[in-house]
């Protein structure tokens, strides 16, 4: 894997470190539309390839391409119409690059599909390749189809996937809607955060191989389970500072909520559900040893369905170490700070109309939320390394774009 760090990168790293957890933010604060209209933009993603292009992921199946300073390309960088069915939650969901993009070309998409066999819909999980005379262009023909599971009905199919720190892939899978007994049940894949290490080598054997450390690896189990207990991880995330794992769990009829995996955990965690329901007993009846989550919130006010953020790690230093989040029926943005090791609290930042679908960040840290369909990012004039200087005599300011 490539290590790369640019002088804005390793500035913004010293400030993260020593920097207080979270600060109060910025009164300039805001949201600004990047200009672009897209159709139900789910997902922001950067390949970290040096570029700063954004890659914008519509749930009908394309991945479209924003340069700063450019705009929108014309051209779709991916189109798979053909092959995703959009069918309830369904859709293009996730997106992923290899850490070694710029040398290999490899990309990762979740997406759902027509079901077999009497299932509603498939989650596929496949790899594709970037065109060898095109960067902005993929190579369709390269489809390599990694993994695929059956899916009960056509919601709770999860849908978001993130390499971790460790270079294996993870990926976030629903209880499969009708079915939410499957997610303590460990001789199924879904209701589970999965994590496999992708056949991008010549000693891999096809089409993917099981981490030696997963945490049930020779047992009855299935090998390819990380984490148990999860109804709908439709949107987590990474913390690239410190490589927690962050996941926003969709909550039943009460609670919604977020719960925290440090890094270097052995795994194997069970996160509650259908034995509990965020901070209260489930459905399900049962007892155990759960994760509690870190922040909850009930189902009041409209609130519904809870879309997971990133950690904030950008330039705006009042927002730096604030976890974002929102709900998607009520389009309330949330702040979440950890005010002790372990310990959360989060407040509304603010009501927006309509739904949030999704978040993003770029190759920098700054952060872009999706709502119907346009892009905005989080800006802030007063507040963001204003007049530093770096040596590769980039000079910084609140209304540079990266």
């Amino acid at each position: 894997m490539t290590l790369r760090l640019s002088s804005l990168a390793i500035a913004l790293a010293i400030l993260a470190l020593t920097s207080p957890s979270w600060s109060q933010p910025p009164g300039d604060l805001q949201l600004t539309d990047l200009g672009i209209l897209v159709s139900t933009p789910l997902a922001v993603r950067h390949a970290d390839d040096g570029t700063n292009r954004l890659f914008v992921v519509e749930r009908d199946g394309t991945i479209l391409i924003y340069q700063p300073g450019v705009g929108l390309l014309g051209s779709p960088f991916l189109d798979i119409i053909s092959e995703v069915d959009t069918f309830f939650e369904g859709g293009l969901l996730g997106l992923a690059f290899h850490p070694d993009f710029d040398q290999n070309g490899y990309f990762y998409v979740n997406y759902t599909r027509d079901g077999t066999g009497g299932n509603s819909l498939e989650t596929v999980i496949a790899r594709y390749e970037v065109s060898a005379g095109d960067p902005n262009d993929a190579d369709e023909t390269s489809a390599v189809e990694i993994l695929t599971i059956d899916q009960p009905a056509g919601n709770h199919n999860g849908g978001d996937i993130h390499f971790g720190p460790d270079g294996y892939l993870y990926i976030g899978m629903g209880d499969g809607g009708s079915s939410s007994s499957t997610s303590q049940n460990t001789s199924q894949l879904l209701g589970k955060m999965l994590r496999i290490d992708p056949c991008d080598t010549a000693t891999c054997t096809p089409p993917y191989t099981i981490p030696p450390d997963n945490p049930f690896v020779g047992g009855p189990e299935l090998e390819e389970i990380w984490g148990i207990g999860f109804r709908n991880p439709y949107r987590w995330s990474f913390d690239r500072t410190t490589g927690d794992l962050l996941i926003a769990d969709v909550g039943s009829g009460s609670r919604e909520e977020v719960s925290v995996e440090p890094e270097g955990s052995a795994g194997g965690l069970n996160y509650g559900w259908n034995c509990r329901e965020g901070d209260i007993p489930g459905p399900g009846g049962c007892s155990g040893t759960f994760v509690e989550p870190v922040m909850v919130y009930p189902h009041t006010g409209g609130n519904c369905s809870i879309t997971g953020g990133f950690r904030y790690r950008g330039c705006i230093q009042g927002l730096v170490g604030t976890y974002v989040f929102a709900d998607y029926c009520t389009a309330k943005v949330f702040f979440g700070t950890e005010t002790a090791p372990g310990t959360w609290s989060f407040s509304e930042w603010d009501d927006l109309s309509g739904s949030v679908f999704g978040f993003g960040e770029d190759e920098e840290g700054e952060l872009y939320l999706l709502q119907g369909s346009s892009v905005h990012r989080f800006e802030s004039a007063s507040d963001c390394l204003a007049g530093l200087i770096f040596a590769d005599g980039f000079e910084s300011g609140g209304t540079t774009q990266w």
